[in-house]
């Protein structure tokens, strides 16, 4: 068993960082921009316990995108505020990742902005609505 151990960390150690992406892939959130109008921007912010992602401004039929890691306590979670345009009066705040107990790799949630609401397509490809814009 542990000749076992050493291999396994041996092998762990030497897989490069270009390597290990395709071993251990990052987990993805992808926010599209799907409003009718040309004009209609979608604002996004993430945050996590550790990193405010910052805001960004995504014009329509673009996608912003981020990927991250889960962590080895399973805690990881990105709280993200969605606003229909840039000083628009609707947003939502949502819970767009949430580690479940297990590490995940290569987990993709793709988040999609339309003008009645926030729709979520998972890995499985369900495309489902979540939410309605909430007008603040």
């Amino acid at each position: 068993m542990n000749n076992l151990f050493v291999l396994v960390f041996v092998i762990t150690l030497s897989v490069g960082s270009n390597n290990a992406s395709r071993v251990f892939p990052k987990n993805q959130l992808y926010f599209r921009n799907s409003f009718s109008r040309n004009d209609e921007v979608l604002t996004v912010q993430c945050k996590s316990d550790d990193d405010d992602l910052g805001i960004h401004s995504v014009q329509r039929s673009y996608v912003y995108t981020f990927k991250f890691g889960d962590s080895i306590f399973g805690e990881t979670k990105f709280v993200c505020t969605l606003k229909h345009g840039v000083n628009s009066n609707y947003s939502v705040t949502f819970t767009a990742y949430k580690q479940n107990h297990s590490i995940r790799f290569g987990a993709i949630k793709v988040w999609e902005a339309l003008d009645d609401g926030i729709y979520l397509t998972d890995e499985d490809h369900h495309f489902e609505k979540m939410y309605g814009w909430v007008k603040s």
